[in-house]
């Protein structure tokens, strides 16, 4: 999950604190899907405010503007569950001691906001993987979306009659039409990418990919992992003791250990530490690397 690799949609991040992961992450062996109204972004957090129009001259009198607005929304929402992850930040090239700055693992602002200010872990997940457990678990009952998050701001002041403006927009000609029912399901397929997403800009550093299911269940939803974690990286503050208890829960084959240090400007792969590279100094990506720690941990 670091040496070698050149693909940037290989692998998903997502980091927690060592209490969500000893405790229900890697003891469960599943991920929450979060409700959508419950994010830390107001965008979505908030009861979203829908106009009403018609080009057909109906008589908007008949209709609660604030109900019908509020129904629409909670429609929308209270139906979402989500997960996030983040990505790679660019192309990688396969050398590690220049990709570090593009890997979804190596972003401060996710350690400090979301991986206990660097004491938590990042998670690494496969992405083929998840991405066929989430269809599994979750896409025969329900209606599931995937995708990555685009970066844009958004004038407060909509165009309503625009196209591409009339995600908060009511067409009160199709409700009629349709029904309520079919009109949520319809507004949703329509506009979908703006409201589910689209984040103002400055979160584009999350590089975030999202994985939505809606459904009319009020249980809380889970994802069985199973196989797709490939590893784990222990932030810069981590303690110890939870090093041990976490390399103990997922020391199977296949799940890599990495502590990550930052050394004057750059956080760099804590190659140093042998409770770590033991079990890859041998490996066919170890046997390349430099062990002494004035040289980094370089390729030859």
């Amino acid at each position: 999950m670091i040496e070698s690799i050149k693909s940037s949609e290989k692998y998903l991040y997502h980091y927690t604190s060592c209490n969500l992961a000893i405790n229900f992450i890697l003891k469960n062996k599943n991920l929450l899907l979060n409700k959508y109204s419950e994010t830390n972004d107001p965008k979505e957090a908030r009861e979203w405010q829908f106009d009403i129009g018609s080009n057909e001259n109906i008589d908007f009198n008949k209709y609660n503007h604030d109900k019908l607005s509020s129904w629409l929304s909670k429609e929308l929402k209270e139906k979402t569950k989500l997960l996030c992850f983040s990505t790679e930040s660019g192309d990688l090239t396969g050398d590690h001691t220049r990709d570090i700055f593009n890997r979804g693992f190596c972003k401060p602002r996710m350690w400090a906001q979301y991986g206990d200010r660097h004491k938590g872990v990042c998670l690494v997940f496969d992405r083929e993987i998840i991405e066929k457990e989430v269809q599994k678990q979750f896409g025969t009952d329900s209606l599931v979306l995937s995708g990555p998050v685009t970066y844009r701001n958004r004038n407060v002041i909509p165009k309503p009659f625009h196209a591409e403006d009339q995600q908060y927009l009511i067409n009160i000609d199709h409700l009629e039409k349709l029904g309520a029912d079919k009109y949520v399901s319809a507004h949703l397929s329509t506009h979908f990418k703006r409201l589910f997403f689209e984040k103002m800009d400055d979160w584009r550093g999350e590089s975030e990919r999202r994985y939505i299911v809606f459904s009319n269940s009020e249980e809380l939803l889970h994802l069985d992992y199973n196989d797709a974690l490939a590893g784990i990286i222990f932030g810069d503050k981590i303690d110890e003791e939870n090093i041990i208890t976490i390399m103990n829960m997922t020391n199977e084959k296949h799940v890599r250990h990495m502590g990550l240090k930052w050394k004057n400007c750059s956080p760099w792969y804590d190659y140093e530490n042998p409770r770590y590279t033991q079990g890859i100094r041998n490996s066919p990506w170890g046997k390349g690397l430099r062990w002494n720690s004035k040289e980094h941990g370089e390729s030859k």
